[in-house]
């Protein structure tokens, strides 16, 4: 992100002082694929959790690994199954990674927070889980490494388009610019005649 000219390629698209747009489609389509991805497979976790799905698939660690961790102490802690909070997670990663244009970060910064803070939880739930298949339930599920790796993947990608955002909105409050229509995206309001005149 090293460019002193923020617009040379693709106009006003790309943040200033950055050298790309963190929010066009070809950095948003992958994390959109792996959200999907994220899914499909935190989808077929809470079929194994409520007892659709009699074996876990793991070529790797085993099925009885796997079963050890989804179907452990932590994994029963909330009354429904914590691999369908990932489902929704991963699902709202999708919606959110849809919204807004190629230049998002600066046309819609609350849907980019939003997402950011969505990539943020899942990241922070993934490490901790990884702390406890190796630390309390000493087994380990090779699918839900794959989630684990997957979200934190979106939440490295993401970022960028997140500091953009954040960056847009420090340099909008400078201009004293509207802080909810700026998140929203909408141009800065006109001032009342009376006020103009004094200004």
């Amino acid at each position: 992100m090293t460019s002193a000219g923020g617009g040379e390629h693709g106009g006003a698209e790309i943040p200033p002082g950055w050298d790309y747009n963190p929010s066009s489609w070809e950095e948003r389509l992958p994390l959109l694929a792996l959200a999907l991805l994220g899914v499909a497979i935190s989808f077929y976790l809470t079929l194994f959790q409520v007892g659709a799905i009699s074996q876990m698939w793991d070529p790797i660690f085993g099925s009885a690994s796997s079963a050890a961790v989804v179907h452990s102490p932590v994994s029963r802690l909330l009354p429904i199954p914590d691999a369908s909070l990932g489902a929704l997670a991963y699902l709202a990663e999708v919606v959110l990674g849809t919204l807004g244009g190629p230049a998002r970060w600066r046309t819609f910064p609350a849907a980019v927070l939003l997402y950011g803070l969505v990539a943020l939880g899942l990241g922070v739930v993934s490490t901790l889980l990884l702390i406890i298949q190796g630390a309390v339930v000493y087994a380990w599920c090779l699918l839900c490494l794959c989630s684990a790796a997957i979200s934190l993947t979106i939440l490295g990608v993401c970022f960028g388009e997140t500091l953009a955002a954040l960056q847009h909105l420090k340099d909008a409050a400078h201009h004293h610019q509207s802080l909810p229509r700026t998140l929203l995206g909408l141009p800065p309001a006109r001032a009342h005649p009376r006020q103009a005149a004094y200004q």
